[in-house]
């Protein structure tokens, strides 16, 4: 596969070709790193299927027409939703500089102009520019919010000023390619929850090898098509991190479950 670089595109009216009859699903796509909640970078190794899962016949957004804007990092899991949610479905991914991505005046312009229809905000950002000019999304369809944890009172000011614009919160790990749950924020309660898992996904909360009861502290696990290859360049850390899921039934990476963070049943 040649190596291309994307400055040289501008200067050659040269044609590429790529070769792909011999890629399959389960083949690398990329290698994400992250350092989670432990501080020790980990390079995430994410396959073809897992993108697929994400941006492809889910059940959390109309990915239809879809006009993206890439308010994300490269280096941050939330493209690959931005970048392969558009084009793989036949939609445009809007850029918008760093800079201009700090200037809520110009936000809008770019998503007025571009009839920019989704975007992925991190909370810390949404909360800035809904701050900034609560109108900046009137003619938005979807905000997918994620990253950390939302805040209510940010969100029920869009929620008040705005009743047709879908809300989303967005979880995951990067392990788990991006989004892993989803809840559509229709009224804005004391505790935003998490949601529940996209389309080919799984989680479970669990003790040891055991599903808790309702009520019952315990390990969010997480299961299906979007859960990563493992770590690259460690296999140790990959054997104990990603395991067989007892509940799985199929191919081998549906038979993995990532252990999380400690949840609750509700």
């Amino acid at each position: 596969m040649p190596n291309i670089k994307i400055e040289d595109l501008e200067k050659t009216e040269k044609t590429y070709s790529v070769r792909t009859e011999n890629i399959k699903s389960t083949n690398l796509a990329y290698v994400m790193y992250t350092s989670g909640s432990t501080g020790s970078p980990k390079g995430v190794m994410i396959t073809h299927k897992n993108v697929l899962r994400l941006v492809k016949n889910s059940n959390y957004l109309n990915f239809n027409k879809i006009n993206i804007l890439q308010a994300g990092s490269l280096a941050f899991d939330a493209s690959t939703f931005e970048i392969w949610g558009a084009l793989l479905n036949g939609g445009c991914l809007h850029l918008i500089s760093k800079e201009d991505l700090l200037n809520v005046k110009k936000v809008k312009k770019v998503i007025n102009k571009n009839k920019i229809n989704a975007l992925f905000l991190t909370a810390s950002l949404f909360n800035q520019l809904i701050l900034d000019d609560i109108t900046l999304l009137d003619n938005v369809e979807f905000i997918l919010i994620g990253g950390d944890k939302l805040s209510e009172y940010h969100v029920g000011l869009l929620r008040k000023h705005n009743k047709k614009i879908k809300i989303i919160n967005g979880y995951g790990p990067t392990e788990g390619t991006t989004f892993t749950t989803t809840y559509e924020i229709e009224n804005v309660n004391d505790n935003i929850p998490i949601g529940k898992p996209i389309a080919n996904t799984q989680v479970y909360i669990m003790r040891n090898d055991t599903l808790c009861s309702i009520g019952m502290p315990g390990e969010l696990c997480i299961a299906g098509d979007g859960v990563a290859k493992g770590y690259l360049n460690q296999p140790e850390l990959t054997k104990r991190v990603f395991v067989k899921n007892p509940y799985g039934e199929g191919t081998y990476i549906d038979q993995v479950i990532l252990l999380g963070g400690k949840m609750t049943v509700i």
